[in-house]
């Protein structure tokens, strides 16, 4: 292993970037290294980045839809589940949410008169006999 400054490529869902000036022990022969503490921070911090921006750039904005159905993050993880704090993380882009979350309210914001619905003090409407 020799000590060295390299730029290594970070890939995500077709996405990639290139990480410059990363210092750390790498193998002449294969080229698999370990980074330093410092540039392995950076590393983690870049793909973080990365995730974070594709999976805002690759599905509507969550946060959007919900505003435009009026439900507050609490309203919408009482409907849907998965809790407020998963529905913030959905919309910072930090978690990817489940795709059929995602396809209910693409759904829902098309028409928006279903949300009744999904809750639990309206109910769906009484079928006739």
């Amino acid at each position: 292993m020799r000590r060295a400054v390299r730029s290594l490529p970070l890939r995500y869902k077709g996405r990639s970037v290139v990480v410059p000036k990363l210092s750390g022990h790498f193998c002449p022969k294969c080229g698999e290294g370990v980074l330093e503490d410092a540039s392995n921070a950076r590393y983690a911090a870049a793909l973080d980045e990365l995730v974070r921006e594709t999976n805002l750039a690759t599905m509507p904005d969550l946060r959007a839809i919900r505003k435009r159905l009026k439900l507050s993050q609490v309203e919408a993880a009482e409907l849907f589940g998965g809790g407020v704090n998963a529905f913030s993380r959905y919309e910072r882009g930090e978690t990817e949410p489940p795709r059929s979350l995602v396809q209910l309210l693409r759904i829902l914001d098309r028409r928006p008169e279903l949300l009744a619905e999904l809750r639990p003090d309206v109910g769906p409407p009484a079928q006739g006999r």
